[in-house]
């Protein structure tokens, strides 16, 4: 079964204190597009974000794993609704490749100011957490499945 044929991008996992989710992708960079939609459907409709503001990323990290470049992608992208007020909708990860000794993230992401007549946040998320963090080939399924747990 081809997860490109039935269109998952993620789904919640049940945690005692904490939640989580358990997304997919046919390339590592869809991946982790479905991992920031996967997280901002937490928090909030995605069907009445729309894609008014564009904004570019990238992440470059030394010395680090694919597990350590999710965390710094979902923190940014918590830091930018956080300080900006911005809900995202659209993540479009351009490439994740290694330069020298980094790994390199480049996306652009879309989304608009929160409007609290417009947009209900459900659950506010905390920060992206290492406890059972883990991204890996699944060649069941489709070639990449990651799982993170959040902290509410």
């Amino acid at each position: 079964m081809n997860l490109k044929r039935i269109g998952k991008k993620y789904r919640y996992i049940d945690h005692l204190s904490d939640i989580g989710i358990e997304f997919y992708g046919n390339k590592l960079e869809e991946l982790f597009e479905n991992a920031g939609v996967g997280m901002f459907s937490i928090m909030c409709d995605l069907e009445l974000v729309e894609p008014q503001e564009k904004r570019n990323i990238k992440i470059s990290q030394k010395d680090t794993c694919y597990e350590d470049l999710l965390v710094l992608w979902l923190e940014r992208l918590l830091y930018l609704y956080e300080v900006d007020d911005v809900l995202f909708s659209e993540f479009k990860v351009g490439g994740i490749h290694k330069k020298g000794r980094n790994l390199v993230l480049t996306a652009e992401i879309s989304g608009e100011k929160i409007d609290l007549n417009k947009h209900k946040i459900k659950i506010a998320i905390k920060a992206p957490t290492y406890h059972m963090l883990e991204i890996k080939r699944d060649d069941r399924y489709c070639d990449w499945k990651g799982r993170i747990i959040f902290d509410v």
